[in-house]
């Protein structure tokens, strides 16, 4: 049984939770691609107003802009306090996009990339993580696929504590139901 909704805006955003959330943590969770950001926040909504499950909104802000995230994540709150009879839910906003919890460890790009970077180039990958991983291992490789698997558990562990992913992970650990013996 579903216990937690994530809605993402796509597929990628899907492989990236599922390798860096614990096998525990996803088993009871449904995944599911919103197909951009408005149709992901639209599930959100419909989901938390229809079905009584949890949900965690994993979007983009496509933006670094402290007051411009925060707007954002005030508006999409309030969108979803409103169709939320008592539901608990959590809405994520990955800044500037959710490729940039893969930055979380320069060695390990570096080591994947097989070279150094320049402090501006590790600026320019904070600031935008996609086009910085389609620039270094090119588009038509499968970068996040690439980074996932070949990172070690520990390399995975030191992705894992980038702030959008214990927000998630506390989150979810807040609506899990524990099993009684």
């Amino acid at each position: 049984m579903t216990k937690t909704y994530i809605i993402t805006e796509g597929n990628q955003d899907i492989v990236i939770l599922k390798r860096l959330l614990s096998k525990a943590i996803i088993q009871e969770i449904k995944f599911v691609d919103g197909s951009g950001q408005y149709g992901a926040r639209s599930l959100a909504s419909t989901i938390l107003a229809t079905r009584s499950i949890p949900v965690a909104l994993v979007t983009n802000a496509d933006t670094e802009d402290d007051s411009l995230v925060s707007e954002q994540l005030d508006a999409l709150n309030y969108l979803l306090s409103q169709v939320s009879p008592g539901i608990p839910f959590k809405v994520l906003l990955a800044v500037p996009e959710i490729e940039i919890v893969l930055l979380q460890n320069r060695q390990l790009i570096e080591k994947l990339a097989e070279r150094s970077f320049t402090d501006l180039e590790w600026q320019l990958a904070q600031s935008k993580p996609k086009i910085f991983l389609e620039a270094v291992f090119g588009k038509d490789t499968p970068v996040i696929q690439k980074i996932l698997t070949s990172a070690s558990d520990d390399e995975i562990q030191i992705l894992q504590q980038h702030p959008l992913i214990q927000n998630l992970i506390n989150f979810l650990s807040s609506v899990a139901v524990t099993p009684t013996v």
